[in-house]
């Protein structure tokens, strides 16, 4: 009997030895795999927050190359500024008095008021214009930029081609040459915008100049992008 007892006595020491084996053994793979959760989380996190100032830096980036973007729009003749449908604003006109940065040289404006003009989403810009101008002068950065001009042929006395010609310059180089704004439009009243691109700036100074042919030269609108 009493070697039976201590049979059962081993046994069921073996047992229970063996069961605290495999407790301590499942608490050390949970430890381990707590261990490996955490290390996964902490990656994710690390690699998480690398994204958010990688974000954080192509923004800033983006914004710094946008404000040294000058973009300049000139409602010719205009007493007002004006925001055309695409939401971009017009500057009213002005001659180039001193401490001014831009401006037109000479010339006189007119509104010629709610005429009608076709083909254009802003048509406000060809409903005003300066003529008989020299040319118009704008202080701004080095570098290249685009430059877009606008013409319509409004003036009543005008009603054929041939019979406004003139040239414009820039920068002291010819961009159009015998230039007729009835002609280029395809009819009175109707818009032409002329595109010039990669015009250098290397003095401060943009020039627009302006050659008399036949009538007084005119423009109604004036963009200067730079690139």
């Amino acid at each position: 009997m009493t070697k039976r007892l201590v049979m059962a006595g081993l046994l069921i020491g073996t047992v229970l030895f063996a069961l605290s084996g495999c407790e301590k053994q499942s608490q050390v793979n949970k430890s381990e795999e707590t261990l490996k959760t955490e290390a996964e989380q902490e990656a994710q996190a690390a690699t998480e927050t690398k994204k958010v100032e990688e974000i954080k830096e192509a923004t800033k980036e983006v914004q710094e190359t946008v404000k040294t973007k000058l973009v300049l729009r000139i409602n010719c003749g205009a007493t007002e500024s004006y925001t055309d449908k695409a939401g971009n604003m017009w500057l009213a006109d002005q001659s180039m008095d001193s401490g001014k940065e831009w401006g037109a040289i000479d010339g006189l404006t007119v509104d010629r008021g709610d005429i009608s003009i076709t083909g254009t989403d802003a048509p406000k810009i060809y409903q005003t214009e300066r003529y008989s101008m020299d040319g118009y002068k704008f202080t701004v950065p080095n570098g290249k930029y685009t430059v877009r001009l606008h013409f319509a042929e409004t003036y009543d006395g005008i009603m054929a081609e041939g019979e406004r010609v003139f040239s414009v310059s820039i920068n002291g180089q010819t961009v159009l040459a015998d230039f007729d704004p009835f002609k280029e439009a395809g009819g009175y009243q109707k818009p032409v915008v002329k595109t010039i691109e990669d015009i250098a700036v290397t003095n401060g100074q943009l020039a627009i100049g302006f050659t008399v042919n036949i009538q007084n030269p005119e423009i109604n609108g004036i963009e200067i992008l730079s690139k």
